[in-house]
């Protein structure tokens, strides 16, 4: 299929504006991985935490590569890395409303990447 051929789909402001969203959202997660370099461990074993401590934060930065050119795939991807999240922390009746808010920001951010595919027109 040809550029020409080519559907565009929804609004290109609020796409541009849900990928700076999500790289926000991104960067917020890898704000809580800084804790490690307050510790008296090797630097190596800062370097092995600070990456253990951002899994979640590459896994999200994945998602938006792939949303940059899928957002349908992107969305249904947040929000399966919402649901992970939810029973990864435990379960729904375990969870603290700060743990809720930031399985919300994903999951948020991939109901409006479909909602922006499906239901917004050009």
């Amino acid at each position: 299929m040809n550029k020409q051929n080519k559907i565009k789909r929804g609004n290109k402001y609020l796409t541009w504006t849900l990928r700076i969203f999500l790289i926000l959202v991104s960067l917020f997660f890898m704000l809580f991985s800084f804790d490690v370099f307050s510790g008296e461990y090797s630097f190596w074993n800062k370097v092995l935490a600070f990456l253990m401590h951002n899994i979640f934060t590459f896994a999200l930065l994945i998602i938006l590569f792939i949303a940059w050119k899928r957002e349908h795939i992107g969305g249904i991807l947040l929000l399966a890395v919402g649901i992970f999240m939810i029973f990864f922390f435990g379960g729904p009746l375990n969870l603290m409303y700060g743990t809720w808010i930031m399985i919300g920001l994903p999951v948020l951010t991939g109901i409006l990447f479909l909602c922006n595919y499906y239901l917004i027109k050009k």
